[in-house]
């Protein structure tokens, strides 16, 4: 034995030699060289002068990197990714393809995870896209890639991404803060969603859970709404959208992308038909707005609502303290609005709502925008599943009166309450009233009260 221990010695420290030489090999020759000497031969094939081709054959290969201070980011992904900013590459595989449809948002101010996701420092093929554990920013499939528009664009329409807007709405009005905060705004009994873009959740998970809840997590409390697949997506675009990160100064310099519907709010929230018109529907103080666009520059009407003294002297015009991206969408909105819209407008002013009035429309939008209709129903009818409480589901509001009082209703939208279980020996009913006293002002919950008020019904006779 004695004499086999040199043997094996040396067996070994040969073994080790090679590992560190297959390392060293490894570590001189990484995969990124490899992409980098392709693309070098790609380009050349285009050169008809053998000096100019020799110059380009001989680049040397190097690591590029793009520095976003602003995000506290670099990204490393054009090592590979050569032509994304290349025209030319437009019919050139991966990774050498143009990136078509960039507009604004090119590489050397954006960087690419920023809106892909992926792991920007790393230079190996498995590692930048991603695929490693606790990676919460993995690649986003094609697919999806859009959802990360949100994470800068957080208010208004964004063009060409529906999706998004939709899933905002369905958010806020199928009552899904009932139960999930968002930036400090909501129910407890499920998760926070404020950072749910950055979970290791996929979208193909996400999708399925709003499609089907409990096939993909079994037990869970949250309710089937039967979505349909398309607003199953769209509240998955807008999940991924949530990531709470900060998006640097210039990135958030435009948080909304003005869209003419949300220029109609803003038009009708300064009362400008106070002293214009739209096609001769309105006031006569100011200049009919009709074709406004096309009698004047947008520089000129941006102007015009900055600062209307000094683009015309004497205008009785008040200065609005509105921001850029505002006027934007005012502007977007005359450069569309008719008479109609006018009329619309004129119409849905009415005449003016009493404080009982006001205080139930307030009521009715605290209702929905603090996620009340998730359990209750958009029309207060209940029915949401809730095994172990008496009843087996979330009861209507409707008949609330009957049992009621407002102060006690008052209390228990300020203190939660817990509801009666069917059978004492079993579980907690997964739904429960949350206490809103510490997210709710006293005005709002006195306002959604008045709302329900003014829902009930008189319950049935039975003699």
């Amino acid at each position: 034995m004695g004499r086999r221990l040199p043997q094996i010695f040396f067996a070994l420290s040969l073994f080790a030699l090679v590992l560190i030489i297959a390392a060293v090999w490894q570590a001189s020759t990484p995969s990124w060289k490899k992409y980098q000497h392709e693309y070098l031969q790609m380009e050349a094939q285009g050169e008809p002068n053998a000096v100019t081709k020799a110059a380009v054959l001989n680049t040397p290969p190097q690591i590029q990197q793009i520095l976003l201070p602003g995000l506290q980011r670099v990204d490393r992904c054009t090592t590979c990714h050569q032509g994304v900013e290349d025209p030319t590459m437009k019919n050139a595989p991966e990774p050498f393809h143009y990136h078509q449809g960039l507009g604004p948002h090119v590489p050397s101010k954006f960087g690419c995870t920023i809106c892909h996701g992926g792991q920007g420092l790393a230079t190996d093929v498995k590692d930048a896209h991603g695929n490693v554990p606790f990676w919460q920013t993995p690649l986003l499939p094609a697919d999806y890639v859009r959802a990360s528009c949100g994470r800068c664009h957080k208010e208004g329409d964004i063009p060409g991404v529906p999706e998004l807007t939709e899933g905002r709405r369905l958010f806020e009005t199928e009552g899904c803060r009932g139960c999930h905060k968002l930036n400090g705004i909501g129910g407890s009994i499920g998760p926070d969603l404020s950072e749910e873009g950055a979970s290791l959740r996929s979208p193909q998970w996400l999708e399925q859970h709003f499609l089907n809840p409990s096939a993909v997590s079994p037990g869970s409390a949250m309710p089937n709404f039967h979505f349909t697949r398309g607003q199953a997506r769209a509240l998955t675009y807008y999940m991924l959208s949530l990531t709470n990160a900060d998006m640097g100064a210039y990135y958030a310099s435009e948080p909304l992308i003005p869209s003419p519907s949300y220029g109609r709010e803003l038009f009708v929230q300064k009362d400008c038909l106070v002293c214009h018109s739209i096609g001769g529907v309105g006031a006569k103080v100011g200049p009919d707005l009709l074709g406004v666009t096309k009698r004047h520059s947008t520089n000129w009407l941006d102007e015009q609502l900055v600062n209307p003294q000094l683009v015309y002297p004497g205008s009785s015009m008040p200065a609005f303290d509105m921001p850029a991206t505002e006027r934007k969408a005012v502007i977007a909105f005359l450069a569309t609005a008719t008479a109609t819209d006018a009329q619309a407008i004129v119409a849905g002013k009415g005449q003016a709502p009493t404080p009982e009035d006001a205080a139930i429309a307030a009521g009715k939008l605290d209702f929905g925008r603090f996620g009340c209709a998730g359990c209750h129903g958009t029309d207060l009818q209940g029915g949401v599943p809730n095994p172990n409480a008496q009843g087996g589901e979330v009861p209507s509001l409707l008949h609330l009166a009957s049992d009621y009082s407002k102060d006690d209703v008052l209390e228990i939208i300020r203190n939660g309450r817990v509801p009666p279980l069917a059978n004492t020996k079993g579980p907690q009913p997964p739904l429960y009233m949350p206490a809103w006293k510490n997210l709710l002002s006293d005005e709002d919950i006195h306002q959604i009260v008045e709302f329900l008020w003014s829902k009930q019904q008189k319950s049935q006779d039975n003699w």
